[in-house]
């Protein structure tokens, strides 16, 4: 067999697998995540976030919107695991950074109880904190 005949065999197969790839990971875009952030930050998204009424107030008073924890946040969320509390028990604690609809930068930590042994918090998330790029003001909150 001559080196055209082997290099059209070769295409023929090489392309059939590149289609076989495609077709069972690429189609779907509503597999989960692989990578660690990727996990994290779509359990977060579809998750119903708690705010306690302090941190209530401090958004408000720092003109941030008490829905800003939606979809596209956590599109352009970026988790710091250097700075994060991932070993805390039973639920580890998230340093997450994104723009808000305004282009503010926030930082906002998470405590995440999307898994955990013998825990009532199971499946929930709460905000602990929040940082607002060069924006953070002084509020009479407690």
């Amino acid at each position: 067999m001559n080196f055209k005949n082997r290099l059209k065999y070769y295409l023929l197969g090489f392309g059939l697998g590149c289609v076989l790839v495609w077709a069972t990971l690429y189609r779907n875009n509503d597999r989960p995540s692989w990578l660690p952030e990727g996990r994290v930050l779509e359990f977060l998204a579809k998750t119903e976030i708690k705010i306690n009424d302090e941190l209530k107030c401090k958004l408000e008073c720092n003109n941030v919107p008490l829905n800003f924890l939606n979809k596209s946040f956590f599109d352009k969320a970026k988790v710091n695991f250097k700075e994060s509390a991932t070993q805390r028990k039973p639920c580890p604690e998230y340093k997450i950074t994104s723009t808000l609809p305004n282009l503010q930068t926030i930082t906002v930590y998470i405590e995440n109880c999307e898994l955990c042994e013998n825990c009532a918090n199971e499946g929930t998330a709460e905000l602990r904190n929040f940082e607002v790029e060069n924006d953070i003001k002084t509020c009479n909150c407690e």
